[in-house]
């Protein structure tokens, strides 16, 4: 009933179903079928824009003996008070209110159930792109409802999971798994990739910045973000190690993981071209002449992760770029200047307060703003120290991923951005500002999670 709903959401306006994991704030832990053509005004409560309703109520499982159904009983009793009380404005009678305030917390800030250690997970992670990718990894790609539009989700990391689902059984599980160990080994090839030009300490800071950034809680989570800075870094490392066949693969897997994938060919073709003014400057090109060929024609390589995608579009819906097409009708998005998409941010911020929307201006379009502006200061501040190679491949990235007409992840794209860690690490070479940027990362990254877990705007 629910998917349905989910499914076919434009074709059944005005009906809306209201719940947790769809409405910033709601306070209930039932879901609410509503016409919002009729607003329910109410007094006393917390109004989420829901118009008058019918409850869903679900019947769950109540345990297989009486111990069992009391513990759940418990459970549910205090959050049905809590969540009553969390809709409460103000408590009606103030001399018992303190009976209620421990529901209230409960409810309010710890959203505790009685479910398993994988119900909670589920509750926590399945946001944003994560049900996408694990749609795709348990039907593949289809061509109608809803789920036709995951096609613009690249299909390296749903296919990982599925290889993993083949052990677990599960496909939040395999993700998981995924990106726990696409974190673990990625840390390890940024670490190796910035000890090649920084000392060992600027190295182990590279990883820190890597793991404290606002949005690097999306490292863990069921989505690409850990398998894309694994291939990008290993493909750096081995570019950086002259290694380039081995650089060009994992770039094409990069490409085949995520859209600006692709754009580590940038970097590799730099460090290449470079090798050649080497080269050049010592009289050795004939000698070296048949190593520069085959390293030039390495980079044929990494494009194939894109053709790759392009074909599956191909394969599925007829037609190669059918991604752009959704990407454009059902989103809104396209390609444009930074500036111009800073500009429709600030617009929709402005807006959002306007409306009083604090969910939407504090969830989504500061955290936008904020991330690409900063992004730029760091790389102002740190790119000096770096090899040009990177600071060309920011400069590519940012414009394709921080250009996108209607950004709304800008946060998690840039924490993907590896050039930014080691810009991070060497901005902070001394102790005082390490700690200082340390700590603000990391109070940033808590409160960036927060609003994610409790269902804002944070995509």
């Amino acid at each position: 009933f629910l998917a349905y709903f989910e499914e076919h959401e434009q074709e059944l306006v005005p009906y809306k179903i209201f719940n947790n994991r769809n409405t910033v704030g709601y306070p209930h832990m039932i879901t609410r079928v509503c016409n919002v053509e009729y607003p329910n005004e109410v007094d006393n409560e917390i109004w989420c824009g829901m118009g008058v309703f019918v409850d869903i109520y679900p019947i769950d499982p109540m345990g297989s003996d009486e111990k069992e159904w009391e513990r759940v009983m418990h459970y549910r009793q205090q959050l049905i008070a809590g969540s009553y009380y969390a809709s409460r404005i103000r408590f009606e009678k103030p001399g018992k209110s303190y009976r209620c305030l421990d529901r209230y917390l409960l409810y309010r800030y710890g959203r505790a159930y009685p479910g398993g250690m994988w119900n909670t997970l589920a509750s926590v992670w399945e946001h944003s792109d994560s049900p996408s990718y694990l749609g795709i990894a348990e039907r593949w790609y289809v061509t109608e409802g809803d789920p036709r539009f995951h096609i613009v989700f690249f299909p390296f990391y749903p296919c990982a999971i599925w290889l993993f689902n083949l052990i677990f059984n599960n496909s939040l599980i395999s993700a998981m798994v995924v990106s726990a160990a696409a974190s673990a080994v990625g840390a390890v090839f940024v670490y190796e990739a910035a000890a090649l030009d920084m000392e060992r300490d600027a190295a182990l800071r590279t990883v820190k910045y890597m793991l404290v950034f606002p949005a690097a809680f999306f490292l863990t989570a069921p989505m690409s973000e850990a398998l894309f800075i694994m291939l990008s870094a290993a493909a750096i490392y081995f570019t950086r190690k002259k290694q380039y066949l081995w650089a060009c693969v994992f770039g094409a897997l990069s490409g085949f993981t995520r859209s600006v994938g692709g754009l580590i060919i940038v970097f590799i073709a730099w460090e290449i071209a470079e090798d050649f003014i080497t080269v050049y400057r010592m009289g050795t090109i004939k000698e070296e002449r048949r190593a520069l060929i085959l390293n030039a024609l390495c980079l044929m390589i990494v494009p194939l992760g894109l053709i790759g995608y392009l074909y599956i579009n191909y394969a599925v819906t007829g037609k190669a770029f059918t991604f752009m097409k959704y990407q454009n009708e059902h989103w809104s998005q396209g390609f444009g200047l930074f500036f111009e998409t800073a500009a429709t941010q600030a617009d929709a911020a402005a807006r959002a307060a306007q409306r009083g929307n604090t969910g939407e201006l504090w969830g989504l379009w500061i955290p936008n703003i904020t991330a690409s502006i900063a992004a730029l200061i760091m790389m102002l501040t740190g790119a000096k120290k770096l090899r040009p190679a990177y600071t060309a491949y920011f400069l590519a990235y940012f414009a394709v991923a921080c250009g996108a007409t209607w950004l709304l992840s800008s946060p998690r794209y840039l924490t993907a951005c590896i050039p930014l860690m080691l810009a991070a690490a060497n901005a902070s070479g001394e102790r005082r500002t390490d700690i200082a940027m340390t700590a603000v990362c990391t109070m940033m990254q808590a409160a960036y999670l927060y609003m994610y877990v409790n269902g804002y705007y944070v995509y």
